[in-house]
């Protein structure tokens, strides 16, 4: 995807989605794409929502943190760094349910995640395995609570397929694709938006890296949606 290209695709979306110069256009480009798992045919508010998600992606992607000295003892920071990763896959979440043609109030499916990433065909930087700090090791590897790694999974309030796929990650397979980004970045929303992950425990368990940069990863994913759906117009 070059870069004038891109901005062709931006530029042709604001106008004929939400700038309302041609919204039957745009549905149809969007529906040709492959993206909808739902026909958008016939849609209301599909462009209303992805405007709401896309200016939430961007919003964080683009959000300067100030690092500053002792970066990673500085709770203030961290908690930022959190928060700005929550906003954003808060509104991938919004955006990404509508591409899908998904009107419903729940959240993203692990399918949903895995089909709108292979549409996208984005391969983002890999994501390094944590590691964990002295503190959080002995917190972990206390022989009467059970497995370490079970001790992370229950204290994340992961579920079944969540935990398996954070194990792999905590054991040493990196996160090489845009799915598994996705996963990670739903995985640690909502253990921040639910009050589970601390900016402490954050930077002891290793995730601060992660967090930092997966705002971007949901960013590019956006593009490339948005490309896709222009390189889906119907010749006229």
């Amino acid at each position: 995807m070059t870069p004038s290209r891109l901005r062709e695709a931006r530029s042709w979306w604001a106008r004929e989605a939400y700038g309302r110069r041609d919204r039957q256009t745009a549905l149809e480009a969007l529906e040709r794409s492959g993206i909808p798992r739902r026909s958008v045919a016939r849609a209301k508010g599909v462009f209303s929502a992805m405007a709401r998600g896309e200016a939430l992606i961007a919003g964080a992607a683009g959000l300067a943190v100030p690092r500053p000295k002792n970066s990673m003892k500085n709770t203030r920071y961290l908690r930022l760094l959190q928060w700005r990763m929550v906003m954003a896959y808060g509104g991938f979440e919004i955006f990404a349910k509508a591409c899908l043609g998904r009107s419903d109030t729940g959240g993203l499916h692990p399918e949903d995640i895995d089909h709108i990433t292979a549409c996208c065909g984005y391969e983002p930087p890999a994501i390094a395995p944590p590691v964990c700090s002295a503190d959080a090791a002995k917190w972990l590897n206390r022989p009467q609570k059970g497995r370490p790694i079970q001790i992370l999974i229950d204290f994340l309030q992961l579920k079944d397929g969540h935990g398996t796929f954070m194990e792999q990650w905590l054991t040493g397979t990196p996160i090489t694709s845009a799915a598994g980004a996705c996963h990670l970045a739903k995985i640690l929303r909502h253990a921040t938006a639910h009050g589970v992950l601390s900016p402490t425990k954050c930077r002891e368990l290793g995730f601060v890296d992660a967090i930092r940069t997966t705002p971007r990863t949901l960013d590019a994913i956006r593009l490339t949606v948005i490309e896709r759906i222009y390189g889906s117009r119907q010749p006229r």
